[in-house]
């Protein structure tokens, strides 16, 4: 099988948006931590200082319902995570 070192993804956020206000910027991040660590077997995720931005584009308390990424392998079993850029 091929080695996924750089792979797109969309995540969804759904679930987070069910929990408390005041944690769920914090929750959706974890969240796409988790969800990385669990596909590409990651001792650490790395998450660009861009993407909790863009989680919370409309507030801390109101997430986005999902999210694209893309994940890159920068060291072995180390994964950064980015938010995905529309080409036109």
């Amino acid at each position: 099988m091929k080695e996924k070192d750089n792979f797109e993804m969309v995540v969804n956020l759904r679930r987070v948006k069910m929990g408390r206000r005041n944690i769920r910027s914090r929750r959706a991040v974890n969240t796409i931590r988790e969800i990385v660590r669990r596909h590409f077997n990651a001792e650490r995720v790395v998450v660009d200082p861009l993407l909790p931005r863009i989680v919370t584009r409309n507030g801390s308390d109101k997430v986005q319902g999902k999210v694209r990424i893309v994940v890159t392998k920068i060291g072995e079993k180390i994964y950064l995570v980015r938010p995905a850029i529309k080409s036109k």
